[in-house]
Formats: structure tokens, sequence, C-alpha cells
């Protein structure tokens, strides 16, 4: 083997490791003490953070529909588990409470499977969407507040027998259409696409669809798949939000982002 080929094999070998190796978090929350609110929700503890400035990107792009489209219902998926798409759904609805508007948010956790909003807030067993659903619960008594401005949750509820149908329920639908009379934007997290029907019940009754996919690790055609089959549901896809992203910052631009969160 010559001196180049080896050369070659040795750069393509860290490659590969550097690709393989899980990357670090690149951050530290500054976590509030006596809340039970999750460290990962940066735009609660830490919303200066520059992942909290992407949220804040998210949102802008957000607004800018509803001003020409008049979009104010968002599903929020994932092709399959653990892509990030509960994170990003609470912490794009804080960001968008957080904003000096004062537009009214809610955030359903509509994974009544294994719904995970709740942890997130540090909220405990409450009524949710499933009891709407199948019960004679009312609304008002089911949202509940996790102490920030502007910003009410629908929690999942209790595991139904049949979260499909219920999705698919005119009760379903008139509550949509509650929720559009009473607030000013709509987040949905849903279940994700590819091993179950939900998202795709879900995404012709909203405005649009914001996918979750998780770098390094959703193929491209698990993606291309899972648009395909929101397409074919009747859903809107306006983009996507790329998570466990690792990148490389410029010196020069690192050196302008560290003097300018230190501006007061």
């Amino acid at each position: 083997m010559g001196r180049i080929t080896e050369a070659l094999k040795k750069v393509s070998d860290e490659r590969i490791a550097r690709i393989q190796k899980k990357p670090e978090i690149q951050y530290v929350v500054k976590k509030m003490e006596n809340t039970g609110i999750n460290e990962h929700i940066v735009s609660f503890h830490d919303p200066a953070l520059p992942i909290g400035e992407q949220y804040k990107i998210l949102r802008t792009n957000i607004q800018s529909l509803k001003s020409s489209n008049n979009y104010k219902t968002f599903l929020i998926t994932s092709s399959i588990n653990g892509e990030g798409k509960t994170v990003t759904s609470v912490n794009l609805a804080i960001t968008m409470a957080h904003d000096l508007n004062n537009k009214s948010i809610l955030l359903i956790d509509a994974d009544m499977r294994k719904g995970k909003v709740a942890r997130y807030l540090g909220f405990h067993s409450h009524p949710g969407l499933s009891d709407i659903l199948s019960k004679d619960v009312a609304l008002d008594s089911a949202l509940v507040s996790p102490g920030i401005d502007n910003l009410s949750i629908l929690l999942s509820g209790p595991v139904p027998k049949n979260p499909s149908e219920l999705l698919n329920s005119r009760k379903m639908q008139s509550l949509m259409a509650s929720f559009k009379e009473k607030f000013d934007y709509i987040l949905i997290d849903s279940p994700p696409v590819m091993p179950l029907t939900d998202a795709c019940i879900l995404g012709p009754m909203t405005d649009a669809v914001i996918l979750v996919v998780q770098a390094g690790r959703t193929q491209r055609g698990l993606v291309h798949h899972t648009e395909s089959r929101l397409k074919q549901a009747g859903a809107k896809i306006i983009g996507a939000v790329m998570t466990n992203v690792e990148y490389h910052l410029p010196q020069y631009l690192y050196r302008y982002v560290h003097e300018y969160s230190e501006y007061k």
C-alpha cells in the first residue's frame, strides 16, 4: 500500500470515527430551581443560548406564515420515535409564548399512546385529550398552565383503547374548530408517522406540518416515505427541523456570538 493510499485511508478512518462518535452537548443550561421543567427545555431555562435563538428563528418563520397565509394550526411530527419532536414542540411553544405581542398559544400532546409533554413540563396525572374525546370532561377543566404567560397545555391523558379512532372522530374535528376560535396559535405534538396512522389523521386538520428529522440517524429514504404518506393523506408539509446537528462555528463568528451574548 502506497503512502498516498495509507494517508487517504487514515483520513477516511478518522472521519468515520468522528461521525460515529456520539456528539457532545455544546451548551450548558442554567436550570432554574424549584421547577419541574426538564433541562432540555432551553427556551424556559436559558433562551439566550444559541440553540434558543434557533427556536426564535423558527418562531419568526411561523409568524410570517400567519401573516401571509393565516396559518395558525401546526402539526409537529417525525418519521420514527426518538427524533426530538416533543422537545422541539415544547421549546417552540414556550418561545412563541414569550413573544411580546402576547399571542395565546396552545400546545396539544396528541400522542395518546406515549405522550411526553407532561414529563418535560413536570406535570403529574391530569385529565387530557383522551378524556375529552372519550368522556364528558370539559375542555376548560383539562387545560393546564405551566406558569408561563400566554401558554396553555392540553396533555395526552390516560392511554385509551382506540386512539386513532378518537382522533378521527367528529368530536376531534369539533374540538379543533373551538381551538381555532380560542387561541392565536395551536401546536400539536403527534406520534411518529411510520409506525402509526395518527399523524396522517391529524395532518389534514391543521394548516401545516413541520417534520422533525434527527441528523445522522434518520435515513433519507425514510424521510421521503414519511413525506409521501403525509401528502397522500392531504397534509401540507411546510418544512423540517433537523435535530442533533453537529457543526463547526468559524472562530471569527464564534467570537462575534460570544461578544454579542455578553452585550447588555
